[in-house]
C-alpha cells in the first residue's frame, strides 16, 4: 500500500459528508425544464454542494432544481453541475454546486 494516499488532505473548503438521503430533481436550461421528475440518492453532502448518484446522464453546466429529504424535512435547492461522470455498473455520479449555502441542510443531519 502506497503510504503517500494515507496521508492525503481533504483539499476542499467546505468537506463533504458521506450521507444517503434520497433527492427528486429535474435540469433546467434556464427557465425551461429539460427532463421530467427523476429521483437520485446524495452520496456526499456539504453546505455548498453535493455528490449525487443519478441513473442517467446530465451535462456539467445544466442546471438543477431539487429536493433533498433529510429525515423528516424536505429541502428545495437550486444548483449547477459541476462535473459528471459514468461509473462501471452505468449509473452516473454528478457533482452539483448550490447557488446558496445551505447552512440549515448540514444542520438537520
Amino acid at each position: 500500500m502506497d503510504g503517500d494516499r494515507t496521508a492525503e488532505k481533504e483539499r476542499r473548503r467546505h468537506p463533504r459528508v458521506q450521507s444517503l438521503y434520497l433527492v427528486s430533481y429535474v435540469s433546467k436550461e434556464g427557465e425551461v425544464q429539460k427532463s421530467g421528475v427523476s429521483m437520485a440518492r446524495t452520496l456526499n453532502v456539504s453546505q455548498v454542494g453535493i455528490g449525487v448518484e443519478v441513473y442517467e446522464p446530465v451535462e456539467v453546466d445544466t442546471l438543477m432544481e431539487m429536493e433533498i429529504a433529510v429525515k423528516e424535512n424536505i429541502f428545495p435547492v437550486r444548483g449547477k453541475v459541476i462535473h459528471s461522470r459514468k461509473k462501471p455498473d452505468g449509473h452516473w455520479v454528478i457533482g452539483i454546486a448550490f447557488d446558496e449555502v445551505q447552512e440549515e441542510l448540514i444542520k438537520a443531519r
